[in-house]
C-alpha cells in the first residue's frame, strides 16, 4: 500500500525540487524512502505549502521530520491506492504569485487574467515545447497593499508556464505589453519571448485531489508557522532596511528623473 505525504518547503534554502543534490526530493528520499512520484516538480527558488510525493515507505511523520534539513516539513500522509501517481491523479493544483507593487494598473492586471481561464494552447508560455494545452479554472487578482497577489488555480501546468502568466500579467498592469498584445499571445497568433516571473515570488498552495483526506499532525505544523513567521519578521525588517539605504544613496548620488522613474522602489 503506497501513502501520499503532504510537504511544504522553503524554496530559498533547496535547488528545486529535483535534479540536483541540494533539491527536496533527495532530502526526502533519505527520511522517508523511494520517491515514487510528485505533484510538482517546482523549481530553484519556488516554495511550497502542500506539495505532495508518493511513497511505497511508511514512517510515523515526527521520525521522517527528525531527518529533513531545516526549510523542509513533510506534516500530512493518506493512503492511496496502488499506482497512485501524485501528478496524474491531480485534478487541479494552485499556485499563488507575489510581486512588490510598483505602481500597476490592478483593474487591467483583473481585466488581461480573463483572458486565460479556459481551456487554451498557451506555447508562448511554455519552454521548449510546440503545444501547451492548458485548463486554467481562475485567476485571481488581489491587491495586497505593498504587494499583488496573483491566485493561479489550473489543472496542470508546463514547465516556467506560472511564472510567464504571471510576467505577462503584470507587464500588462506596468503597460509594457497592450491587452491586444496579450490576448494574440494567448491565441496564438502572436509569437515573442515571454520572460519568467522570479522564481522566488511563487508558492504551490496546494495539490488538490479527488476522495483523499490526509492525517495531519498540528505540531509540525505549529513548527512550520513558527519557521515563517520568523523569516516574515527578518525579511520585513530587511526591506525597511534595503529601503533606507536605497533613498540614503541618492543623497550621494546625481541621477536624472528618469532613472528614478524606472528604479522606483
Amino acid at each position: 500500500m503506497p501513502y501520499a505525504y503532504l510537504v511544504a518547503y522553503d524554496g530559498l534554502r533547496f535547488y528545486g525540487f529535483t535534479g540536483h543534490r541540494n533539491s527536496v526530493e533527495p532530502a526526502l528520499a533519505k527520511a522517508i524512502g523511494p520517491i515514487a512520484s510528485k505533484a510538482s516538480r517546482t523549481d530553484p527558488g519556488v516554495s511550497a505549502l502542500a506539495n505532495v510525493v508518493v511513497s511505497p515507505s511508511l514512517k510515523p511523520l515526527g521520525q521522517i521530520n527528525a531527518s529533513l534539513p531545516r526549510g523542509l516539513w513533510v506534516w500530512g500522509i493518506a493512503e492511496v491506492d496502488d499506482g497512485f501517481d501524485a501528478r496524474r491523479a491531480a485534478v487541479a493544483r494552485t499556485y499563488a504569485y507575489f510581486a512588490p507593487y510598483r505602481g500597476e494598473d490592478v483593474g487591467e492586471i483583473k481585466s488581461a487574467a480573463s483572458l486565460f481561464v479556459g481551456t487554451r494552447d498557451l506555447r508562448s508560455f511554455a519552454k521548449g515545447v510546440q503545444r501547451a494545452v492548458t485548463t486554467i479554472y481562475s485567476i485571481e487578482v488581489r491587491d495586497r497593499g505593498a504587494a499583488i497577489e496573483l491566485r493561479i488555480t489550473g489543472r496542470a501546468f508546463k514547465n516556467k508556464m506560472v511564472r510567464k502568466v504571471a510576467w505577462a500579467l503584470l507587464a500588462v498592469g506596468r503597460g509594457l505589453i497592450t491587452p491586444e498584445e496579450l490576448e494574440e499571445l494567448v491565441l496564438g497568433l502572436r509569437a515573442r519571448p515571454i520572460p519568467n516571473a522570479p522564481a522566488e515570488g511563487l508558492v504551490l498552495i496546494s495539490a488538490h485531489y479527488s476522495g483523499i483526506k490526509f492525517g495531519v499532525d498540528e505540531n509540525i505544523l505549529a513548527k512550520i508557522h513558527k519557521y515563517f513567521l520568523d523569516r516574515y519578521r527578518i525579511f520585513t525588517s530587511m526591506s525597511v532596511a534595503y529601503e533606507e539605504i536605497l533613498k540614503g544613496l541618492l543623497s550621494y548620488w546625481r541621477v536624472s528623473e528618469e532613472f528614478l522613474n524606472m528604479h522606483r522602489i
